[in-house]
């Protein structure tokens, strides 16, 4: 890569600067999140939409992380984006709070906090070219989507449920290496930290929900 033509075009000289723009979004996205969520549990709302709601705010989960794509080169959009899906994405996880135990909860997160912060510092050091392994993540990431799809339809199997939640951890810690990698490319080209943001809150929230569907404590 050029890089000194690439830092011409979008201005950004120090990625350190552009990584913490990174993080700074990514923190705002899981926020909003988080207050999402809350709303959604104490007004109710989950109660109030229904099976056929919540397929829809997942629709619209899915083409809001599209659109920040799409529109990755306009910074204003991508945001909005960015930030719709982080406020539907509370709405949709509201749920795991009737489900699972609020120590449960904690402790998953921060445990998906810490894998990831160590996959990242690791990837950051550059001793493994994680970019090299991005075919076979995605190939992953489309085989435990395929199979927790059969299994939730078809096998119904708890085990196979656990092995699957492994097996995504895996995944997703390096899709997260992969990711932070990538995004130097990403800040010498489109320069939109509103995209490396998703990448890298989806990594996140993923770890989390592997790791709390395979320990967390169900309420009685």
């Amino acid at each position: 890569m050029n890089k000194p033509y690439e830092i011409e075009r979008t201005g950004i000289t120090d990625f350190s600067s552009f990584l913490s723009k990174v993080f700074f979004n990514m923190f705002l996205g899981l926020l909003l999140t988080a207050i999402s969520a809350y709303m959604t549990l104490a007004t109710g709302l989950w109660t109030k939409i229904g099976t056929a709601g919540a397929i829809g705010f997942g629709i619209l989960s899915f083409v809001l992380v599209i659109m920040t794509g799409i529109l990755r080169k306009n910074g204003l959009l991508a945001g909005i984006m960015f930030y719709l899906f982080s406020a539907c994405e509370g709405i949709l996880l509201a749920p795991i709070f009737y489900i699972y135990t609020g120590a449960s909860i904690i402790t998953a997160f921060a445990s998906a906090s810490i894998l990831f912060g160590i996959m990242a510092l690791f990837a950051m050091t550059k001793k493994v070219d994680f970019r090299q392994f991005g075919t076979y993540l995605f190939v992953g990431l489309i085989g435990i989507i395929v199979a927790s799809l059969l299994n939730m339809f078809l096998f119904h199997s708890a085990g196979f449920n656990m092995v699957i939640n492994a097996i995504t951890i895996i995944i997703f810690l390096g899709l997260t290496a992969y990711d932070i990698q990538t995004l130097e490319e990403v800040a010498y080209t489109d320069g939109n930290a509103f995209f490396g943001a998703l990448a890298l809150y989806l990594d996140l929230i993923n770890l989390f929900l592997a790791l709390l569907n395979l320990f967390g404590e169900r309420r009685r």
